[in-house]
């Protein structure tokens, strides 16, 4: 599960300290799914018991806040009672892909609030399926900077995202369209979308990836850091007509015929977190805007994987 350091100009716990939070997120998320596992191979998603609930009690605390309770009316023999019926996964694939979503509002909570400052985050991003995206298929060893707000000489932009891993940085931007089933990069400034014979104009997402490699390119310099990086078109469910045009120097089109190598390349990665990956990424968040404000003392409670 890639880690989500920097959303939008949200203030993040990375930004704080890029060489702690890493490690102990993976710690954490090794941790409690092994207490998971361990519960659940024990059998507390048995049936109801003889009380009529299930045996929630022996779950480790706060994992039973990972799964959605609904009220269900049931009938028992001599008379109603209510009972919340909890929404459990029935195998280890189910519970993988379950700790998997209960991870996604803990990640945003760490990268919307430190431990004495918060952000506001948009409820749009707690179903942006772009966002789940990148955290649920990439290794934990990748460094996700999701729509980052930086500064760029005097004024404060709105890049593509970065991802961020121990070999170098992908800058990426996803193409998508409702209809589309063929892209054209016939210009520098737009690009035509087709279905059966049908098209529709885009703006080239060149212009956006080569502002953020601008951006990206004077960080690495400013701080003299030699880190590769590449521009990628991602785009998951057309494909690309290499024909209308030629794919620009460090740059990489991937439609839907070489989308699951590019993906399986990244999942298969073996490489640990090395020490220049975090310093470019500590270097990338210095010159991000972030937008935050003081925690009352109320709003000083953890997520139950820090506890």
């Amino acid at each position: 599960m890639a880690q989500l350091i920097k959303l939008k100009d949200y203030i993040s716990r990375y930004e704080t300290n890029i060489y702690q939070y890493p490690s102990q997120f993976v710690k954490l998320k090794s941790d409690h799914w092994n207490k998971m596992k361990k519960r659940f191979e024990q059998g507390w998603t048995e049936e109801l018991t003889e009380k009529g609930i299930r045996r929630e009690e022996s779950m480790p605390k706060g994992i039973k806040n990972f799964f959605k309770k609904k009220p269900k009316e049931e009938q028992e023999t001599n008379n109603e009672v209510s009972v919340r019926e909890l929404d459990f996964p029935s195998s280890e694939e189910d519970l993988k892909q379950y700790y998997l979503d209960g991870l996604i509002p803990f990640q945003l909570k760490w990268a919307t609030t430190t431990l004495r400052e918060k952000s506001f985050l948009a409820s749009s991003y707690k179903e942006n399926k772009d966002l789940k995206y990148f955290l649920q298929r990439f290794p934990d060893t990748f460094l996700l900077m999701f729509e980052p707000v930086v500064q760029m000489k005097n004024a404060e932009v709105e890049i593509d995202h970065l991802l961020i891993g121990p070999s170098g940085i992908e800058i990426i931007s996803i193409l998508s369209h409702p209809t589309g089933e063929l892209i054209h990069p016939v210009s520098e400034k737009s690009w035509i979308i087709e279905k059966e014979g049908v098209q529709s104009r885009v703006l080239s997402p060149m212009h956006s990836l080569r502002r953020t490699e601008t951006f990206v390119k004077s960080v690495l310099k400013k701080y003299r850091l030699d880190f590769p990086y590449r521009k990628v078109v991602l785009s998951q469910n057309m494909r690309f007509d290499l024909g209308q045009g030629q794919v620009p120097y460090q740059t990489d089109w991937i439609g839907k015929d070489h989308y699951s190598l590019w993906l399986h390349e990244k999942r298969a990665a073996r490489s640990p977190m090395k020490h220049d990956q975090l310093k470019v990424a500590e270097c990338l968040l210095k010159h991000c805007r972030t937008t935050a404000v003081k925690r009352p003392e109320w709003d000083m409670d953890e997520n139950f994987m820090e506890g």
